[in-house]
């Protein structure tokens, strides 16, 4: 208990020192802005194989367990006006390009935070090749988060298909598929975690290094799911914010969801610190601050 009371006392510590508030409330304004492509390259991905309708029903099915009824009919709006052009193949490849670029922005402004946290710099010398590098990384996490949708959409369909006769083979009924739904859901969300964890910040760290924290992040945040739709239910902001009730009630869970991530960031940070990792920038970075302790 003491242990614990110690821990969360640093997390507290080094999430003023940090300025994980400011941090979180940047990453939620650029996540606003990359809402639309993001929502455009899943669907885009996950369409392709279960057909566009299925992609946008689904997406915004998962954003009503989110953050209620609310936002996502805002959501099911603005995907309702996304389309990609058909005309020509090369209009397409341009017209991707563009959306990654834009869905990318959030993902430079995580690195930026997670460098803040670790305590490094881009070296300013080598400016162009940590742009190039940066865009490369953010587009690959666009990619790697629309990949782990589409599986967790194969698995969840599979579930759907099979609970009857799961349920009259081995008795697995709804709750239990509940349950696996749940599982697999945090599952993919600690592989999400650990993957920025380990990849985004220019520092070296192992993948040993990165776990407890991309597990705590999926456990607070599995917590929060429940906590803030909780309060959200209750606050009646969208009567109280009347047409921009929506949006209010989005960026309230998006800024939470940042604060969660950074967080467990933090935790990441404090365990390597604890275990004596030596934390070394990567060559196109340089130490603000001292990050052993």
């Amino acid at each position: 208990m003491i242990k614990a009371l110690a821990w969360i006392k640093e997390v507290y510590t080094n999430w003023q020192e940090d300025r994980v508030a400011s941090l979180a409330a940047a990453l939620a304004y650029y996540t606003l802005f990359s809402l639309a492509p993001i929502l455009l390259i899943s669907i885009t991905i996950v369409g392709a194989l279960f057909g566009e309708e299925v992609a946008r029903s689904q997406i915004v099915s998962q954003i009503t367990i989110l953050v209620g009824e609310d936002v996502a009919l805002e959501v099911q709006g603005i995907i309702k006006n996304m389309t990609l052009p058909t005309t020509f193949l090369n209009v397409q490849i341009v017209s991707i390009l563009i959306l990654l670029f834009s869905a990318s922005g959030i993902f430079s402004e995580v690195q930026a935070g997670l460098n803040i946290i670790w305590g490094v710099k881009s070296n300013p010398h080598k400016k162009r090749f940590a742009f190039i590098k940066s865009r490369f990384l953010s587009f690959t996490m666009v990619l790697i988060s629309a990949l782990l949708l589409l599986i967790s959409l194969v698995i969840t369909t599979l579930l759907a298909a099979l609970s009857s006769r799961l349920h009259y083979f081995i008795g697995i009924n709804i709750f239990s598929e509940l349950i696996i739904s749940y599982f697999i859901s945090f599952i993919i969300a600690t592989l999400v975690f650990a993957l920025m964890f380990k990849h985004l910040p220019d520092v070296k760290l192992q993948w040993n290094n990165v776990w407890v924290g991309a597990l705590s992040t999926s456990l607070l945040f599995i917590l929060g799911k429940v906590l803030i739709g909780f309060y959200i239910h209750h606050a009646h902001i969208a009567s109280i914010f009347g047409a921009a009730g929506s949006l209010i009630i989005l960026l309230i869970w998006v800024y939470y969801a940042a604060q969660i991530f950074f967080i467990g960031a933090e935790i990441t940070k404090i365990y390597s610190t604890k275990n004596k990792i030596k934390i070394t920038p990567t060559r196109n970075a340089f130490p603000i601050k001292s990050t052993e302790g």
